[in-house]
């Protein structure tokens, strides 16, 4: 018994014309007929009786027209939920994500995602951002957030935004009375930097920054997560280099002054293995380069 068995039955059934049955399947009467023999023979029952003048559905054929019905129903569901599955509408997808990303580039590809596609579930995991990679390639995401600490085998990426550092600043600080201000000119100030463990990236980056501005930076203290660093240079602890998309976040006694001459700049990427073929993947991907292009107008 094939689903085509199955279609051939509900139509006599609900036609109760073998001839009217035969038009709407688009087929001959006698294969149909054939068909529907070949089906009661392998079920060993009568589904319908038949006159030269009437064709009804017996008590047998009335149940099997019943969970008929209902397998065809499922049988169409399930094809066309397969085939939203394989353009990548529906599923369940786990995106890891570290500090900065949560109130920065997070939240508005998440929403246009979630709008986009309702019916897939997605997960949302933090990781410290040196730990990104290794969530990936233990399976624990299906896509992170990452930086460019070092290169992974079997991890794919797509850089979303490359940006350069700007100066957090108390606002009472003599430095925001400047548009920019030169690295040079922050040899004698204090700094809160990244823990090297934690952000090894930003860490060898600001201290080489410093060193070609001519100085090493004074650490007033060492904090894993931006977040913290924007709240303690809004105290008045130090100064602090951030991501330009940073300035999205705004803090009471904190503001931001671009910083002269030529930066480095950092990127965020998205990562996923390699070996991950999921079209949920292909949806994200496309969802947040159109997030970053409206972001990035956003910016200039």
């Amino acid at each position: 018994m094939n689903l085509r068995h199955m279609r051939y039955f509900i139509a006599v059934a609900e036609e109760l014309s073998f001839t009217q049955a035969a038009l709407r399947l688009h087929i001959a009467q006698p294969p149909l007929s054939q068909q529907i023999r070949q089906l009661e023979e392998e079920l060993g029952v009568t589904l319908f009786q038949r006159t030269k003048r009437h064709v009804q559905l017996t008590d047998a054929g009335q149940v099997f027209y019943i969970h008929a019905k209902q397998i065809l129903r499922a049988t169409d569901v399930a094809a066309l939920e397969a085939q939203r599955a394989e353009r990548g509408e529906i599923g369940r997808l786990s995106v890891g994500f570290f500090e900065h990303m949560s109130y920065t580039l997070l939240p508005p590809i998440y929403r246009a995602f979630c709008e986009r596609f309702p019916d897939v579930e997605v997960v949302l995991r933090w990781f410290p951002v040196v730990d990104q990679a290794d969530a990936l390639l233990r399976g624990d995401v299906d896509i992170a957030f990452m930086r460019p600490t070092s290169q992974f085998d079997g991890i794919s990426t797509e850089t979303l935004l490359t940006e350069p550092f700007v100066l957090a600043i108390p606002e009472h600080h003599p430095l925001v009375s400047q548009d920019s201000v030169a690295l040079s000119q922050c040899a004698t100030e204090r700094f809160v930097l990244y823990a090297p463990k934690l952000a090894p990236d930003f860490h060898t980056m600001i201290y080489r920054l410093c060193a070609e501005a001519g100085f090493t930076p004074n650490a007033a203290l060492e904090v894993g997560q931006i977040y913290a660093c924007l709240g303690l240079v809004s105290s008045g602890v130090g100064l602090a280099l951030v991501p330009s998309s940073v300035q999205r976040i705004h803090l009471e006694h904190l503001t931001y002054r671009p910083i002269q001459g030529q930066m480095p700049l950092v990127k965020v990427m998205l990562g996923w293995r390699s070996s991950n073929t999921s079209p949920l993947l292909q949806s994200f991907i496309d969802t947040a380069k159109e997030v970053m292009t409206a972001f990035e107008h956003e910016r200039l």
